[in-house]
C-alpha cells in the first residue's frame, strides 16, 4: 500500500542493526534482545495510538467507534486509553497495601546506603518484600542480596540531605515517581483499578533507561521472561473474539482466551491460573505463612 511520501515506516534493517549492536553473543541471545526491543516498541506504539484516540474523543467519536477501529470492545478501549485522573501535586496513584509495603522497604534500602533519593533501584530491592513480583524475580534466579549488591556497584549511595533524621527515607527521585505513574498506566491497560507490585516491576523492567533496568541487565536477567510472567498483570487483550470465547475472560485481571493462560470457570465468572496462584500467596500471607508448605 502506498501511504505517500510523508509516511513513516518501521525500518526493519535499522532495528536489526540495533539488536546486533546490543548483543554480540549467541544467536539465542540476539533473539532475546529482539524481544526486548519489541516490547519497548509496543509501549511506544500504545502511546502513539493513545495520542490519536484522545484526538478522536475531542472530535466527538464514541468509545464504540474507537473500539471497532482498534478491534476491541468499547469497555476495553475506554479502560486502555482513558487518561488517569488528575492528581494533586505530589500525589501518587492509588496503591495496594502490598505495594505500600514494598515502597516502605525501598525507602529503608535508600536509608541503608545513605542515598540522597529513593531511586528505581531501591524500588526494585523493595519489591522483594512481598507479592507475586518477588516470586517472579526469585523464579528467575534473583535474590534481594544480589540486586542490592549490583545496585551498590552501579549507583553508590551518598549525598544524604543534611538535617534529615537518620531513620527517615529521603525523597523519591524523578525516575521513581515516573515508575509509579508508569505502573498505574500498566494497571489501567490491563483493566485493573489498583496498582500493585506486579505493575511496578513491569514499569521498572520495561524502561530501558531506569536504574532498575540497568541492575537487571548487569545481573543478566531476561526482560522478556519478566514480561511473560507479568502478562496477566500488565497486558490487555488486543482482539476480542465473537461468540462464547469472548466471555472467557478472567474476572480479576481481564486476561482473555487468546493469552494461552489456563482458565477455570465458576458461576458466571472465570479466573486465570496466575490469579489463582496470586490468591494462594495472599491467603498464605494472611495466615502468617501457615498456608505455605
Amino acid at each position: 500500500m502506498d501511504h505517500g511520501p510523508g509516511h513513516a515506516h518501521v525500518d526493519v534493517h535499522a532495528l536489526t542493526t540495533a539488536v546486533e549492536q546490543r548483543v554480540t553473543g549467541s544467536p539465542l541471545d540476539r533473539i532475546e534482545a529482539a524481544l526486548t526491543l519489541g516490547n519497548e516498541l509496543t509501549i511506544s506504539a500504545d502511546e502513539l495510538v493513545g495520542h490519536f484516540v484522545a484526538g478522536a474523543r475531542k472530535a466527538g467519536c464514541s468509545w464504540t467507534e474507537i473500539g471497532e477501529r482498534i478491534g476491541v470492545s468499547k469497555q476495553a478501549a475506554r479502560q486502555r486509553f482513558t487518561p488517569l485522573p488528575a492528581a494533586p501535586p505530589g500525589a501518587l496513584p492509588v496503591r495496594q497495601a502490598r505495594l505500600v509495603a514494598c515502597l516502605d522497604a525501598a525507602g529503608r534500602a535508600a536509608v541503608d546506603d545513605g542515598s540522597a533519593e529513593i531511586g528505581t533501584h531501591h524500588q526494585l530491592i523493595g519489591l522483594f518484600k512481598e507479592g507475586a513480583a518477588a516470586a517472579i524475580m526469585e523464579s528467575l534466579g534473583l535474590t534481594a542480596a544480589q540486586v542490592r549488591d549490583a545496585a551498590g556497584e552501579l549507583f553508590p549511595g551518598g549525598g544524604r540531605p543534611a538535617g534529615l533524621p537518620a531513620d527517615l527515607p529521603p525523597p523519591e527521585s524523578a525516575g521513581a515517581r515516573a515508575a509509579l505513574i508508569g505502573a498505574a498506566r500498566l494497571a489501567q491497560r490491563a483493566g485493573i483499578d489498583m496498582v500493585g507490585p506486579e505493575q511496578l516491576l513491569g514499569a521498572l523492567a520495561l524502561d530501558p533507561g531506569s536504574h532498575a533496568r540497568r541492575v537487571l541487565n548487569k545481573l543478566g536477567t531476561s526482560i522478556p521472561a519478566i514480561k511473560r510472567e507479568l502478562e496477566c498483570y500488565i497486558s490487555s487483550s488486543r482482539v476480542r473474539r465473537r461468540g462464547k470465547k469472548a466471555d472467557q475472560r478472567c474476572s480479576f485481571c481481564g486476561t482473555g482466551p487468546d493469552s494461552g493462560v489456563r482458565m477455570v470457570a465458576g458461576p458466571s465468572v472465570w479466573i486465570c491460573a496466575q490469579c489463582v496462584s496470586l490468591a494462594g500467596e495472599i491467603i498464605a500471607e494472611g495466615d502468617g505463612g501457615t498456608g505455605r508448605a
